[in-house]
């Protein structure tokens, strides 16, 4: 059974205020965050764990959970979805209004309006906190994606434990390091009991774009955005 290794470097927790496949995006066996949560992106870096949770009545249920391998430039990102080497991974790159792919901006180094993709991103606004604030995109090999919850649900029962979650919109690292070892052992405590046995893909958003009702899209993506310039919870 493949599982959490113990985390050396930090672990990153936040709520997903829009679970739709595009941030995080787990399509084409990487989990990527490419688009919102500017702050955790302009920092992260290899071997940090990003853990996203759901928002409201499921604010202690685990949404993903990724290691990060690589942290991109967004330039470098551009120029890996567009490649036609090996390690291209050109299903990123979304066709269309209904897909979750996530490199979505043609240019790094000036604002041009964005592929048309599910995320729903194409202004100028949208454009700094992607890339000139976020900066960078994260890769991750090794990851859980539960989406919904409606086929694996794992949520915090550790009373202390659940002291990782934020409270509001912020994240959460520096406040994390002394849980690192309980989350892990919880987190594998819980793949067993759920019998997930490898990494990879373990559910479907919660707003997917077959069956999402654009009323509630439109507030989820407007408190995605409320939240994407918020800091680091401190206390």
């Amino acid at each position: 059974m493949d599982e959490l290794k113990k985390i050396e470097k930090r672990l990153f927790t936040y709520k997903v205020a829009h679970d739709g496949g595009s941030a995080p995006n787990p399509y084409g066996k990487v989990c990527t965050l490419a688009i919102c949560k500017p702050r955790i992106r302009s920092v992260a870096d290899q071997g940090d764990v990003v853990v996203g949770f759901g928002c409201k009545e499921d604010s202690l249920r685990i949404v993903y959970c990724m290691v990060v391998d690589k942290s991109l430039t967004w330039e470098e990102y551009i120029k890996r979805c567009n490649s036609n080497d090996s390690d291209s991974i050109k299903g990123k790159i979304p066709n269309g209004k209904k897909d979750q792919g996530d490199c979505i901006w043609y240019d790094s180094n000036i604002y041009s309006k964005a592929r048309e993709s599910w995320s729903n991103h194409d202004g100028p606004e949208d454009f700094d906190r992607d890339v000139t604030t976020g900066k960078k995109v994260l890769i991750g090999s090794t990851f859980w994606y539960f989406g919904s919850g409606s086929q694996t649900s794992i949520e915090i029962e550790n009373d202390d434990l659940k002291l990782i979650v934020p409270r509001a919109q912020g994240h959460r690292s520096n406040l994390n390091m002394n849980f690192r070892d309980k989350f892990v052992e919880f987190f594998n405590k819980q793949l067993i009991e759920k019998k997930v046995t490898k990494p990879g893909l373990h559910g479907i958003p919660t707003i997917a774009p077959e069956t999402a009702d654009e009323r509630t899209c439109s507030s989820c993506r407007a408190a995605e955005k409320e939240s994407d310039l918020i800091g680091e919870e401190l206390d």
